[in-house]
């Protein structure tokens, strides 16, 4: 039964990664599920300081999300408003995806964050130029932020198949 288990276990967090492809909450599905399967085994094969580990990467990639959308907007040349633009925008679409069902959830982050930079952007500079700038920068950062979390992901992924190869005697 724990073999079964295991490998269910196994080809869940490899889906759930997926979702960090797409940009959505694939490494917080991968920790939960990390989490559930640790119950499961009696904390046997992922104990609870390995959890820990998978909790702090996973918080480091949601801190560095903002960082890159930041980043992104100031190199556009926008202003820290136009940063915080981005994020409230980005979260008022997701909140508003959520509603929906999380239908659209990727589409609509992607445009509340760049409309959020944008607009405030525009409404500082009233530079129509300026303000794509700032939202295509803030795309660009969000970009960045995927990618960054696709990383932490796949470190996720090595540690727990790690533990789950090591407790098997297989490495």
């Amino acid at each position: 039964m724990e073999v079964l288990v295991t490998i269910f276990f196994v080809i869940i967090i490899l889906t759930s990664f997926l979702f960090t492809l797409f940009g959505g909450f694939g490494n917080l599905l991968i920790l939960g599920f990390s989490f559930l399967y640790s119950l499961l085994t009696r904390f046997e094969i992922i104990e609870p300081k390995v959890l820990m580990a998978l909790a702090l990467i996973y918080l480091t990639g949601e801190l560095f999300e903002y960082i890159f959308i930041i980043l992104g907007v100031k190199i556009s040349g926008a202003g820290k408003r136009a940063g915080w633009g981005a994020i409230i925008g980005g979260l008022v679409a997701a909140a508003i995806s959520l509603a929906f069902l999380g239908a659209g959830f990727i589409l609509l982050t992607i445009l509340g964050i760049f409309f959020g930079a944008f607009l405030v952007e525009l409404k500082e500079k009233r530079n129509l130029l300026k303000a794509f700038r700032a939202g295509v920068g803030s795309f660009l950062g969000r970009f960045g932020a995927v990618v960054f979390k696709l990383l932490l992901g796949i470190l996720m992924i090595t540690i727990i198949v790690g533990h789950i190869l090591g407790y098997l005697n297989i490495i």
